[in-house]
């Protein structure tokens, strides 16, 4: 049996302490999750475009298990946050996931293992983003996506299974030319339903 090191793609070489996640930082993840109401149309074509190439390009990392890759998506003080209720706040609600830089390394070790067994069996997943919609800041250091996505999963003698989910991401300049996810904020339509253990990211 290969030990959690030898079978784990992603290397930890840093710190992980979870100091961020401070009530200053959950007030701005909830007034940041609020001004989505006030957007209108997104008119900058060239930043939808390069958003929709973002997103397109995250699909494909998950839908392959390319996982170290798709974290290096995200910025180290990031939040992956699916809510049970759409206006909830992980404060005070439970949530289907709310997962810190560390949380979410400590997430795909685990999916590498061998030993997670809501991966199992074998899984094959596609997902089709549509609906993008993004905004740049006026100091254009932020950007904004918004956009849905139907995601397919087959699995050995397990019925085929679909989920809805409405995106929300905070996107921050990494650089001159890169972007990372500072916030990425999943609805599943049907979270309030009742759901097994979330077999994807």
């Amino acid at each position: 049996m290969s030990s959690l090191n030898e079978t784990s793609s992603l290397e930890i070489t840093r710190p992980r302490p979870s100091t961020y996640l401070t009530d200053a930082y959950y007030s701005e993840l909830i007034a940041w999750r609020d001004e989505a109401a006030t957007y209108g149309p997104a008119t900058q074509a060239d930043v939808v475009a390069e958003c929709t190439s973002f997103l397109n390009y995250e699909a494909r990392l998950l839908d392959t298990r390319r996982f170290a890759d798709w974290l290096d998506l995200f910025t180290l003080d990031c939040v992956y946050w699916v809510p049970a209720a759409p206006d909830g706040d992980p404060r005070r609600e439970v949530t289907v996931s709310f997962d810190d830089h560390r949380r979410l390394e400590d997430r795909i070790i685990r999916f590498e293992t061998g030993f997670a067994h809501n991966q199992e069996p074998g899984r094959r997943l596609r997902r089709i983003v549509s609906n993008v919609e993004a905004w740049e800041a006026d100091d254009g250091l932020s950007r904004r996506i918004m956009a849905n996505a139907h995601v397919f999963e087959a699995r050995n003698a397990k019925p085929r299974s679909e989920f809805v989910v409405g995106l929300d991401y905070w996107l921050a300049r990494s650089d001159e030319s890169s972007w990372k996810i500072r916030v990425k904020r999943s609805h599943l339509i049907n979270s309030q339903d009742g759901l097994e253990a979330p077999t994807f990211l």
